[in-house]
């Protein structure tokens, strides 16, 4: 950047003998103290430009975890920091125009902006007569935990096997494990891998382990809240 100033202000002079820019006489030395602080001023406002949206190879770590927290989002330096940029350009960017913000292909896209690979659906199957079913997340191969029939958290659950991959209302996983669904799952949704058939049968996606916390909080905050995910997630 000092050379390019200098070059600069050699071309303004006229070519005469007289204006000569002699290594290090007056006039140079002059013009040259006069460069580093034009030098250190247009870095400073490169850095500015560069720490300002995350687009560029100059944005930092340091400038991802400024982001974050102006934007409210979780912080983990772990993760990759081209991640973390997608996650602060997705959460920029939004809402955007969309309209229709509760819509499950909404959810599915803002979780791709912000690098999660993977794929939400609704809990509505064809039935083939012209109506619709939901499933229970364990029909569709989804681990079971083992209940004794009697009380738990949130109420009543009959003795068997229920699943406990849930997203409702906590950041914290182990908080949302014993939610009562009940009966009826119209109001569910799952999100996991892409599905191989016509229809979600179950397929797993991987999300990294240290960006669970960050996981979670978007659907939060991107999800109705009435509704229930399920989540078929293998942390990596």
């Amino acid at each position: 950047m000092l050379d390019k100033l200098m070059a600069l202000v050699a071309q303004l002079y006229p070519k005469g003998r007289a204006f000569k820019m002699v290594v290090e006489g007056y006039r140079e030395s002059l013009h040259r103290a006069i460069a580093i602080r034009k030098e250190v001023l247009l870095n400073d406002i490169l850095s500015t430009f560069d720490s300002a949206i995350p687009d560029n190879a100059n944005f930092t770590s340091g400038d991802a975890s400024a982001w974050e927290k102006r934007l409210g989002m979780v912080t983990d330096t772990t993760v990759d920091l081209e991640d973390r940029k997608a996650a602060i350009i997705r959460k920029m960017n939004y809402p955007g125009q969309y309209a229709a913000r509760g819509h499950y292909l909404f959810l599915q896209e803002q979780l791709k902006k912000a690098g999660f690979a993977v794929f939400v659906y609704e809990n509505r199957f064809d039935d083939g007569l012209g109506g619709y079913y939901t499933k229970d997340p364990l029909s569709l191969g989804g681990t079971g935990v083992s209940n004794q029939y009697g009380d738990f958290q949130y109420g009543d659950s009959q003795y068997g096997s229920y699943f406990d991959q849930i997203i409702a209302n906590n950041l914290d996983a182990e908080l949302d494990r014993g939610f009562d669904v009940g009966a009826n799952l119209k109001s569910t949704f799952f999100i996991g891998g892409e599905k191989v058939g016509a229809e979600y049968s179950g397929e797993v996606a991987d999300v990294p382990a240290n960006r669970e916390v960050e996981f979670r909080q978007l659907v939060l905050q991107l999800k109705p809240v009435q509704t229930i995910g399920y989540l078929f997630i293998n942390y990596v």
